[in-house]
């Protein structure tokens, strides 16, 4: 029987933490979600004063990232050519979702709302970069 790496709240809270602290350094207020590798949420934080729509949008890019196992701008870059992709309505074709991985294994995703997407995905690794030391 195989076994894999999933997140715990270990990995989890140090994520949403180090995400948080990044998005408020840049001066955004936004949304941070973070799912498993099933794309179920983990956690998700909206931050004071971050838009209305960001939470579901982070979970989406979240979802998306984990599902795919990729980065959300490898879909939001293959739809420009691809416009078919947008069939699946599962994925969120936007910048600012990467994938979480361990042991060379998806375990999930993260997902940022609120700002341009070079600072979401940038938040999304200031997140990332937890599990890495």
């Amino acid at each position: 029987m195989k076994t894999k790496p999933v997140l715990t709240t270990a990995e989890l809270d140090p994520m949403l933490a180090a995400a948080l602290a990044e998005a408020s350094r840049r001066g955004l207020t936004m949304s941070v979600a973070i799912v498993d590798d099933g794309g179920y949420p983990l956690r998700l934080v909206r931050m004071d004063g971050a838009g209305a729509m960001t939470p579901s949008v982070a979970l989406a890019k979240a979802r998306t990232a984990a599902l795919m196992r990729g980065s959300t701008r490898i879909l939001a870059e293959r739809v420009v050519n691809e416009p078919a992709l947008l069939r699946l309505t599962e994925y969120l074709p936007m910048e600012g979702g990467l994938p979480i991985v361990a042991q060379g294994v998806c375990v999930g995703g993260v997902g940022i709302s609120g700002g341009r997407p070079d600072d979401d995905e940038g938040v999304a690794q200031a997140g990332l970069d937890t599990l890495n030391g």
